[in-house]
């Protein structure tokens, strides 16, 4: 204040943003309660006991023996998906709280799996282990099952195995069943033994054979597959297990390598013995008056035969690929031998564990009659044609220096650059120089020693990019006019003829050739239909187109061109319909083996005879095939990979020219004669060229 009385101004203070900002704090504070979450499912255990807030009421059991479950459905929900699903269900449009629970429940072990939800600890007496496997297993409670099936594989001897790999079969752990089954296998003979046998279903099985040295050769792992091959056949899925433990079953072994019922050898065959006879008047003694209720084998699709050598080769490999898994419910669990022809063991039929017993018994023909033929002969051992380094469909095949030449194709979406070499001689796989580029849905020919392969995809794009291998590196060729996959290719006076394909949008209806000495492409007269995935050879010096797909349907027409007028003419047409086929000349006639017909992959062969313009069905694969690859090396016919509908593969087989069958096995230390190998070897691969 002035000396007059007057306020002085305060003196001002300098502030700065910081000064009017709150400020912030650089710590933050956390608190951790470890005692929450249980407080907090002990609070609620506490509320459902004393009936607080429930909000569902399970109904568990049946008439008198029903019981009321109080519960919070969230807290149940969170632990079971099933009563999630159930109660899900219910709560629409609705807050019902009364919810029956169907099935056959262990009431004790159901409360129990109750407190586990709001307590997350299980008490379990040993006598209630499996109820409660069983109860978490319906209501899909995976750390209860888990435990319950380790703890019961843990305690499994001999006496139980099998009811405990019952009870684990009800929510599969393949884990666990796996560990089961090994046990099984590992004391085989002990469980044979054990009273809880008693209670499986047995099934008799008697195999009629025509000579000691079929008996004495025979592998009874691969019998034991047989045999339950020709009981789904047979009875089908849906068939009781009843039905196969009427009786004993006397088979044999047909000339399509597979099993079938001496019901079926007809009056005056030489197979028709005394002792046959004798099994079909008892089999028709047993026979209900409404006579066999089973479909048997009439109007089913074609399936895979088995090779001629599949019952008496050494090695338990069966030449399948290894995606061929086992179906869970049709499965040879264990076999061990009860004499010098006799074997029991354990399998699945139709999910359901049974005892199985095959005798191999010697039927001798009748005094007089013609012995049907030996099926093995003395001293012969088998081994399998090893697979591919590779699984792989869509690839190039062809004979290259006497040897299976197998390059590109592509496995699960990745377009391959390997090269493989398969030598029938040793009977092994070798690697060549990988291509220069990845290329799958391609096609590959031998022409005067030089490997071509043309076009095909890398994954994301049709290819228009050629190469050329000359033994020594792979090489560049000029681009074709149009980028093509799944185009057909083959050789025809000293030029390579590549067919159709497609080019991302159809089929294509035009041929183009490459003349090495020109190193130039030029195009010839186009296909009367664009086609895709069709096999493509040559045959009395015409290039024939066979099946694939026009745009989008599977065709099964055929056409040739003839290069002496320029011009494509229609012939026969396959009996069915199939894309990616293999197509090759073999002895003078086209061979289109496997594909697919749109709905699935084909195990099926025609051959088309040009004298008579005829397709007619040849002998069927051991595997179904589409997108295969063939090649005719040292007179076999050979089919390479594919697609079988459920995987890649990596398997060969090829068809014996002895027999006239396909097959995955030789003779151990066999080789084809030195003269075809030779003439192959002349020719330059020349195996498809048209003579």
């Amino acid at each position: 204040m002035t000396s007059k009385g007057t306020m002085e101004p305060a003196p001002v203070i300098s502030t700065t943003d910081e000064d009017v900002k709150p400020r912030k704090s650089t710590e933050v504070l956390v608190f951790d309660d470890s005692t929450h979450l249980n407080q907090v499912l002990m609070n609620l255990n506490k509320l459902r006991k004393n009936k607080q807030f429930c909000d569902v009421v399970l109904h568990v059991g049946s008439g008198q023996d029903m019981h009321e479950i109080y519960a919070h459905r969230a807290v149940v929900a969170s632990v079971s998906p099933y009563l999630f699903e159930l109660l899900a269900q219910k709560t629409k449009g609705t807050m019902q709280n009364q919810c029956k629970i169907n099935g056959n429940y262990d009431i004790s072990a159901f409360e129990r799996l109750v407190d586990y939800a709001y307590t997350s600890k299980l008490e379990v007496p040993k006598s209630k282990i499996k109820a409660m496997y069983l109860a978490a297993a319906k209501l899909r409670i995976q750390p209860v099952v888990k435990y319950c099936g380790t703890h019961l594989v843990g305690n499994i001897t001999p006496d139980n195995c099998t009811g405990i790999r019952a009870i684990l079969a009800q929510a599969p752990d393949e884990d666990l069943v796996n560990q089961v089954d090994a046990y099984v296998r590992d004391n085989i003979t002990e469980v044979l033994k054990s009273k809880e046998l008693q209670s499986l279903p047995h099934v008799q099985v008697e195999l009629v054979q025509h000579s000691s040295v079929e008996m004495d050769s025979t592998n009874n792992k691969h019998l034991y597959h047989m045999v339950l091959d020709w009981m789904r056949a047979t009875f089908g899925q849906q068939g009781a297990v009843e039905a196969i433990t009427e009786k004993v079953h006397m088979l044999y072994l047909n000339l399509d390598r597979t099993l079938h019922d001496c019901n079926d050898i007809e009056t005056g065959d030489a197979r028709d013995t005394e002792m046959i006879q004798d099994y079909k008047r008892l089999s028709r003694r047993l026979s209900q008056p409404n006579g066999n209720k089973n479909k048997g084998r009439s109007g089913q699709a074609p399936t895979p035969a088995k090779p001629r050598q599949f019952l008496y080769t050494r090695s338990d490999s069966s030449g399948s690929s290894s995606s061929d898994e086992e179906d869970r419910d049709w499965k040879v669990v264990a076999t061990t031998s009860t004499g010098a022809h006799s074997t029991m063991g354990l399998a699945l039929v139709n999910g359901k564990m049974v005892v199985l017993s095959v005798v191999q018994r010697l039927n001798t023909a009748s005094s007089g009659s013609e012995s049907p033929p030996e099926l093995v002969h003395s001293g012969e051992t088998y081994t399998t044609v090893p697979p591919m380094m590779s699984s792989r469909c869509s690839m190039g095949t062809a004979e290259f220096h006497g040897k299976l030449l197998v390059c590109g194709g592509y496995d699960r979406g990745e377009c391959l650059r390997t090269v493989e070499l398969y030598d029938q001689a040793t009977n092994r796989w070798s690697l060549l120089k990988p291509m220069l580029s990845a290329r799958g849905r391609v096609d590959a020919t031998v022409l005067d020693g030089c490997i071509y392969t043309i076009g095909g995809s890398d994954g994301s794009k049709e290819l228009s990019s050629a190469e050329v291998y000359d033994g020594n590196s792979w090489k560049a060729l000029p681009p074709l006019a149009v980028a093509r996959s799944n185009a057909g290719v083959c050789r025809l006076d000293g030029k390579v003829f590549v067919v159709g394909g497609w080019n991302g949008q159809r089929g294509l209806t035009c041929c183009d050739v490459y003349d090495p000495l020109t190193k130039v492409w030029f195009g010839v007269a186009p296909m009367l239909i664009g086609r895709y995935q069709a096999g493509g050879a040559c045959l009395n010096r015409e290039v024939y187109a066979v099946g694939g797909c026009d745009s989008w349907t599977c065709v099964a027409s055929v056409e040739k061109y003839n290069p002496a007028t320029n011009t494509w003419v229609e012939v026969a047409p396959l009996q069915n319909a199939r894309r990616g086929c293999g197509l090759i000349e073999h002895n003078g006639k086209l061979y289109a083996v496997g594909g697919h017909d749109g709905v699935r992959s084909l195990c099926s062969v025609e051959v088309y005879d040009p004298q008579t313009n005829s397709w007619n069905p040849g002998p069927p694969l051991t595997s179904c095939r589409a997108n295969v690859g063939v090649a005719v090396v040292g007179g076999r016919l050979y089919a390479v990979g594919g697609f079988n509908g459920k995987a890649f593969l990596n398997t060969v087989e090829f068809l014996d020219p002895r027999t006239n069958e396909w097959t995955t096995f030789v003779a151990k230390g066999s080789h084809p004669p030195l003269q075809s190998l030779e003439r192959d070897s002349s020719r330059e691969g020349s195996a498809e060229e048209c003579r």
